[in-house]
């Protein structure tokens, strides 16, 4: 009699364990998944506010752009005219680019920066389109039509590996703005402060059908050089690994095209909150296994128990 109340024992101490072991692995997945949710969120948050691209590379050549086209490891990619600067007599400067860019014309890059165009985009060069903070620091303000008076100027190496610098007065007649595609609620303060202006640029005859007015230029065609923006190749956006060296994948990539770093402009907000979200999921798939190994043990111990009462009966 006491002998069958020690097996009724013992298995009621075995199921205990076992449902105590359980709930521990409700609890710990439960706890760890609610952090992957909120990473995501805020990685959308994030997405909303700086985009899906992974990096910019600024000021690079047509030579460097045809060796990114080679990375198999690039989702998508796109690219535009880099004119050098524009500045105001107080010294305040804004980059400027051109909406066409080497072999197509820009199809993705302010949607790939979470950005939209509000009124209508440079049709010659004597046109311009600001973003919030060339605005700004421009005194344009919310004003289509305005027109400014800027000094442009770019550096550049002639063919003969001559360094040169091109300048001259210019007036723009404002007649669009680049603004965020989303409300920005988040806290987060971009890393690199950036005023950028768009104008129509040199043409370039090799995109089809997208020149309005051909032949025209507003610096040396020596002198023009293109911002690269991609996004790699990473599956899911939680997936284990291949969002962790994204950062370091910009710098590898960069190297390869022999790209500078000083012409590595990363989306590092994005790609952080990526990696966390990466850290975190491995962190619950490794408890995970470590407790269905501890359930397994404890399966089997419960098996072999059973067996051995039966043997014993």
């Amino acid at each position: 009699m006491k002998n069958t109340n020690l097996k009724k024992l013992t298995k009621s101490k075995m199921l205990m364990v076992f449902i105590f072991a359980l709930i521990a692995v409700v609890l710990i997945l439960g706890v760890d998944a609610v952090k992957i949710s909120k990473s995501k969120d805020e990685a959308d948050e994030i997405q909303k506010s700086y985009g899906i691209y992974h990096t910019e590379y600024v000021g690079i050549t047509e030579e460097q752009i045809l060796s990114l086209f080679k990375e198999k490891d690039i989702e998508r990619i796109d690219n535009i005219q880099n004119l050098g600067e524009i500045s105001t007599a107080d010294g305040s400067k804004v980059e400027l680019k051109s909406f066409e860019g080497r072999y197509y014309a820009t199809t993705q890059y302010f949607a790939m920066k979470s950005q939209k165009l509000v009124g209508k985009q440079a049709r010659n060069n004597n046109e311009i389109v600001l973003d919030e903070e060339a605005a700004k620091i421009l005194g344009v303000g919310d004003d289509l039509g305005k027109e400014i008076n800027v000094n442009l100027e770019k550096e550049y190496t002639d063919k003969n590996g001559e360094k040169k610098t091109f300048k001259e007065n210019k007036k723009f007649k404002v007649v669009g703005f680049v603004k965020k595609r989303y409300e920005d609620n988040t806290k987060v303060e971009s890393n690199i402060n950036r005023r950028i202006a768009y104008t129509y640029g040199n043409g370039n005859e090799n995109v089809q059908g997208l020149i309005w007015n051909k032949g025209q230029e507003l610096i040396p065609d020596e002198a023009v050089t293109y911002d690269v923006i991609l996004r790699f190749k990473t599956g899911k956006e939680n997936h284990i690994g291949s969002n962790v060296n994204l950062e370091k994948k910009v710098e590898q990539v960069g190297a390869r095209s022999k790209i500078g770093k000083d012409k590595i402009y990363p989306n590092s907000n994005y790609i952080n909150k990526l990696s966390k979200i990466s850290i975190d999921s491995e962190k619950l798939c490794n408890k995970g296994k470590i407790i269905i190994v501890i359930l397994a043990i404890l399966a089997v111990v419960e098996i072999i128990y059973a067996v051995y009462t039966r043997k014993k009966r």
